[in-house]
């Protein structure tokens, strides 16, 4: 059951991180997007398209990582709880992404923060 919870974060974490990556290029979201023929333009753009698929495989993950918590006993109470620690953890996927492909940078505080994050959500799984 582990491993199957380790893949299904996995898969939670990655694909919501690149939904979010394909969502922010610049190219993409700039420009009057309050214009129908902008907006428009986005919804056929191969990204966006991409970025939405991803998301609902995202919304999926996330239904059955709280699946998999429930299916072990000691962790069933809890499940939608340790997503939600998972959802968090996810977060540190998204800015790693957005500095890999949108090249943001990362502050020391940034990082401290995704350290804390991680640490916090260690203790509360553990």
């Amino acid at each position: 059951m582990a491993f199957i919870i380790i893949f299904w974060t996995l898969v939670y974490c990655f694909s919501t991180a690149f939904s979010i990556v394909l969502m922010g290029d610049r190219n993409l979201i700039s420009g009057n997007l309050f214009q129908s023929a902008a907006i428009f333009k986005v919804l056929l753009n191969w990204k966006f398209i991409l970025a939405m698929a991803l998301a609902i495989l995202s919304r999926i993950s996330f239904i059955l990582l709280n699946n998999s918590f429930l299916k072990v006993p000691r962790l069933a109470a809890v499940s939608t709880t340790l997503t939600t620690f998972i959802t968090i953890i996810s977060i540190i996927f998204v800015v790693v992404a957005n500095y890999i492909f949108l090249q943001e940078k990362l502050t020391i505080q940034q990082m401290l923060g995704g350290a804390i994050i991680l640490i916090g959500a260690a203790i509360m799984i553990k």
